[in-house]
């Protein structure tokens, strides 16, 4: 187990740095906190609750073990509630602040080994001890809020809102490549984790058998020289990807590989790496710092920041 592991000894370095951005915007902590506690939060649990099968240590004894086991190795602090989602699509995802919820679609269970599964819960998880909940969920409020405004935006508020749109989309991008360092973390074994991203891409029963992760790299490194080719290439990517929460999957294969074989993964499988203190948790939990800003000017210049 990575006893009191700081998950900023994992994060990788663009979702710190928009993650550090937006901790700076008022009302992202507290306030978003208290509106996902007392509603959201609710709301997501009791649908859970009353649509889905919960899994307990005597109710599907399997995925609760690896959820289990995943949790007990970040030394997450508490299960999180599982649900077992009926749909054919493979995916997983995390609500809650107070209490997380994790879900796993059937899609998603019939389509994993265990250790691949493992893997996918392992990135939930890492999202969990992150705090990127709660910010997902002010992303998602920012949407729609987003949508609701454009009509009425004035000429000078428009291109703001949308270029906000786009800075919240790149953190989510960001905040994928940190959950997929925590999938390294608990299988500690890099084919594995390139294995269910592969799967999740192209998955099929009739091609699973020639599934190979090192055309997956392959296929990576023609992209990325593509990119470093072509000005014109990197464009495209670049507005390819812009609106997405998540990254393409050659990139997300790219950054896994290169942290697999990075000095930085086996100090924090020896032991040496940043540990949580009280003061520590308050941070990531995401209360605003003593140092509020106090000026419309600070403000601005945190969503500079943001947008970089």
């Amino acid at each position: 187990p990575l006893t009191s592991l700081d998950p900023r000894a994992y994060e990788h370095p663009l979702d710190r740095q928009a993650l550090e951005a937006l901790r700076r915007v008022p009302g992202t902590g507290t306030f978003l906190r208290f509106l996902l506690k007392h509603g959201l939060d609710r709301t997501y649990r009791l649908l859970m609750k009353q649509n889905f099968l919960e899994v307990r240590a005597d109710r599907v004894k399997s995925i609760h073990a690896l959820v289990e086991s995943t949790a007990k190795r970040m030394d997450l602090g508490s299960m999180p509630e599982t649900y077992i989602v009926q749909h054919p699509q493979p995916n997983a995802w995390t609500t809650g602040v107070e209490r997380y919820q994790l879900c796993l679609t059937t899609g998603l269970i019939e389509l994993l080994d265990e250790a691949e599964l493992k893997a996918i819960i392992a990135h939930e998880i890492g999202h969990m001890q992150a705090g990127h909940v709660l910010y997902k969920t002010a992303a998602a409020i920012l949407y729609y809020l987003l949508g609701r405004l454009m009509g009425r935006a004035t000429p000078l508020a428009g291109p703001v809102m949308i270029a906000l749109y786009f800075a919240f989309r790149k953190w989510e991008r960001c905040a994928e490549l940190t959950g997929d360092r925590a999938e390294l973390l608990v299988t500690r074994d890099y084919r594995t984790c390139l294995r269910a991203h592969l799967k999740l891409a192209s998955g099929s029963p009739k091609t699973l058998p020639e599934l190979n992760v090192e055309d997956l790299l392959a296929q990576a490194k023609e992209v990325q020289d593509l990119s470093s080719e072509s000005w014109l290439d990197q464009i495209i990517i670049d507005w390819q990807q812009a609106g997405m929460t998540h990254p393409f999957t050659v990139w997300r294969a790219k950054h896994i590989d290169e942290w697999a074989h990075s000095g930085e993964v086996w100090e924090i499988l020896a032991g040496n790496y940043r540990h949580r203190t009280p003061k520590d948790v308050k941070v990531i939990d995401a209360d605003i710092p003593k140092e509020k800003p106090g000026k419309f000017k600070k403000l601005l210049d945190d969503l500079k920041d943001l947008f970089k």
